[in-house]
């Protein structure tokens, strides 16, 4: 499979609807009440955490450099002279 650079803006805005159906969750099966306050707060903090890991893992990749090439040592010429002569 390709590698891909990851998308940045997609993973951001998948991981605040994940964490807003949390919050949404936990509220409606628990009785621990998160105010939308605290559930921003957590949410942001989450999200610029991420973001900012991201970041510092793409620094110094460039998706679309090519491959490395090997470098092979070229061969020997055949000589058509006998050392032993």
């Amino acid at each position: 499979m390709k590698k891909h650079p990851t998308d940045l803006a997609a993973l951001l805005f998948g991981l605040a609807f994940a964490i807003a159906g949390g919050i949404v969750l936990v509220t409606q099966a628990t009785n621990f009440d998160v105010s939308p306050q605290w559930g921003a707060a957590v949410g942001l903090i989450v999200l610029g955490v991420v973001a900012l890991v991201a970041t510092v893992a793409r620094m110094g990749t460039d998706p679309y450099a090519p491959a490395p090439v090997p470098v092979r040592e070229p061969a020997a010429p055949a000589s058509s002279e006998d050392p032993d002569e």
